[in-house]
């Protein structure tokens, strides 16, 4: 069995019996799940990176504490990832914004969700901008904002979601289904405060003729 191939608890028993660069292997395996989990509460790529770059540091440092009984690694350091996310946000004292990842505004369209279980009617919300989506995202409170970052960022199973989040089955259903409904109202609100801005965006611009500005 090749490095690659190694569970993740192999893995950490490797790193924590003295084998350290083992541990790139998990970095690598996690990387970007862990940069998509906190970008979607957290403003702008280097904060990302910084936090994402924490969350490893801490898992390291505590690798110890680790136990496999108790769940799966990746349970494990989304908890970390978490509450780096808390930390970090409660420390800012302001709202978190986000940053622009593409060109879609619809989480299932934006993020393509590839899990088994994934909602076949889709098309709860319509297309526009990503970064649409991420703002308005970051205004949900932080239960509904993790679990739906989870699933379609991260791709993550409903089961694997609950673990990491310590809530039911069920639960999870249910704050993804609320979730994508209160998304979906947060995008219509942002949509009509854009509507109510053009004629003021249309005075504060001299010499442009009223014609250019189509509602």
């Amino acid at each position: 069995m090749t490095i690659i191939e190694q569970a993740d608890e192999e893995l950490v028993k490797l790193v924590l019996s003295g084998d350290r660069e083992r541990f790139s292997v998990l970095v690598d395996r996690y990387k970007r799940g862990i940069t998509n989990f906190i970008g979607a509460a957290v403003r702008g790529p280097s904060d990302v990176s910084d936090l994402t770059q924490e969350t490893f540091m801490r898992a390291y440092a505590h690798l110890g504490t680790f136990n496999p009984s108790l769940g799966r690694f990746s349970t494990w350091i989304y908890h970390i990832a978490r509450n780096v996310v808390r930390t970090y946000l409660g420390k800012s004292l302001r709202r978190p914004q986000t940053q622009e990842l593409g060109e879609e505004r619809t989480i299932e369209n934006a993020v393509r969700d590839q899990s088994a279980d994934a909602d076949p009617t889709g098309g709860v919300l319509r297309a526009e901008a990503e970064s649409e989506v991420r703002a308005a995202l970051a205004e949900l409170p932080e239960r509904t904002r993790t679990v739906l970052a989870l699933r379609y960022y991260d791709n993550l199973e409903y089961q694997t979601i609950a673990e990491t989040m310590g809530l039911s089955l069920g639960n999870v259903k249910t704050l993804i289904h609320r979730g994508k409904l209160a998304l979906a109202k947060k995008m219509r609100e942002r949509e009509e405060q854009a509507v109510e801005a053009l004629p003021a965006k249309r005075a504060a611009i001299p010499g442009v003729p009223h014609a250019l500005f189509v509602v």
